[in-house]
């Protein structure tokens, strides 16, 4: 309870901590003028009304002293009202008008006193006051410097001869004077501290941003060569721990005759083509939340299940392989260069161990026969086919339409069950290349697993 009454108090009174700082140096000087613009407002307001029974004794013919307490206590109220309206913003301009009433009012007190100890100690108190108060160099000098003026304005106005003062009004007039020199050095100097500290904790905050946007681009950088999840385990702890999975699903893709094609572009345009062509299997395998693993020249390598598994990563793989093709397809019917894009694509789903290799230059990458027979897939395969293996087939074959291949070759496999997929069933797809799951697939798609 005492806790949260603390709290409510101390956020009436002061800002919560800052969110940044301020451009210039006088919007700096109007957030601290509002830090401290309600605590002086109620000071102002009570700080001054105990003193005028005392001025009732001590200088019971000068009525005006009372007025000026008096007065003191409604700009108090004042700077509170202000506060809680829509001039808030503007406290520093309401911290200066109140620093020019109080140095003017106790000015003319302590002037109409004759100068007395009793009120020369208070004067010199207010006059501090002014280090204190977040405002221009330039209106805390203006400020003092009325002050003086209708202190002596106020004090002549008496008719005191100076040389008839007793010896303790002329040494307390003496303080004064001193006061007013050593302020006035150090009101410059600590207007010359509060920019630099300012301007330092501005610099600060520049360089914290710079180095958040360093590390977000750094981070960025390291999620394009590493999955979420693995950049996040290699940021917390420094090295990534191999992981087995028992079921990924991989795929290669090749382009056909890419020499060939290599020879009838320019540098720049081939590889704006396959910039081009790996930006939308991006897309592609992104939508499907799959997971990119390398581009080695023109061939592009993605997985699913990994790194976080699902047991629908044979039917991911396989739309995404559908998409993939129907892209290039597409793209040849618009080619202006008259050059035709062939790919194969092979398929093979499986157990694998996956991890992150190199210190300087982090890799991820997969390993295991699963990976080697996906490769054979694809060298094995056909232009414009996509070749799966059995243990794909076996996963996705109640959502395509597959056909049998035959046993195939593959170099260090031997005979290999291979199997083309040509397209969805025609019951879960929603237009009539086969590439667009329509909704009986995904209600189907959910209930593997």
């Amino acid at each position: 309870m005492l806790h949260r009454i603390r709290e409510t108090i101390s956020s009436l009174l002061f800002f919560k901590s800052r969110d940044g700082y301020p451009d210039t140096f006088l919007e700096e000087l109007h957030f601290q003028s509002n830090k401290i613009i309600l605590p002086a407002g109620l000071i102002y307001l009570f700080a001054w009304l105990p003193y005028i029974p005392v001025d009732s004794q001590l200088v019971p013919n000068q009525v005006w002293i009372i007025y000026l307490r008096y007065g003191l206590s409604l700009c108090g109220f004042f700077a509170i009202f202000l506060h809680f309206s829509v001039f808030k913003n503007k406290a520093m301009f309401t911290l200066i008008f109140l620093g020019i009433y109080l140095e003017l009012a106790v000015g003319i007190i302590t002037g109409l006193s004759g100068a007395s100890p009793n009120y020369i100690g208070g004067y010199l108190f207010c006059l501090m006051l002014l280090l204190m108060t977040p405002i221009p160099i330039s209106a805390s000098l203006g400020i003092l410097a009325l002050s003086i003026i209708s202190f002596l304005i106020s004090f002549l106005s008496t008719g005191v001869d100076f040389q008839k003062l007793p010896l303790n009004y002329k040494y307390s007039l003496q303080d004064l004077t001193i006061t007013v020199l050593v302020l006035g050095v150090f009101l410059q100097i600590l207007n010359r501290t509060r920019y630099r500290s300012w301007k330092k904790s501005k610099q600060i905050e520049i360089q914290k941003e710079e180095t958040k946007k360093d590390k977000e681009k750094i981070d960025n950088l390291l999620l394009n060569i590493l999955p979420g999840a693995i950049a996040q385990e290699l940021k917390e702890n420094g090295y990534v721990k191999p992981i087995h999975y028992n079921l990924t699903t991989i795929v290669f893709t090749d382009f056909v005759d890419f020499t060939k094609i290599a020879e009838k572009l320019k540098p720049d345009e081939l590889v704006k083509e396959l910039d081009n062509f790996f930006t939308e299997f991006d897309r592609i395998i992104g939508e499907l939340k799959l997971e990119k693993l390398k581009t080695i020249g023109d061939s592009y390598m993605y997985a699913g299940g990994i790194p976080l598994r699902n047991t629908q990563n044979p039917i991911d793989c396989s739309l995404a392989a559908l998409k993939i093709r129907h892209y290039i397809n597409s793209k040849n019917q618009e080619n202006e260069n008259h050059l035709e894009w062939k790919i194969r694509i092979g398929i093979n789903s499986g157990p694998i161990m996956a991890g992150v290799v190199g210190k300087k230059k982090f890799i991820y990458d997969i390993w295991g026969d699963t990976v080697n027979i996906a490769s054979r897939m694809e060298s094995s395969g056909l232009p414009d086919k996509i070749n799966i293996s059995e243990s794909t087939y076996l996963l996705v074959k109640d959502f395509f339409e597959i056909e049998f291949r035959g046993k195939v070759y593959a170099k260090n496999k031997g005979e290999l069950s291979m199997y083309f997929l040509n397209r969805l069933k025609p019951e879960f797809s929603e237009d009539k290349e086969g590439i667009i799951p329509n909704a009986i697939f995904w209600d189907n798609y959910k209930k593997i697993g």
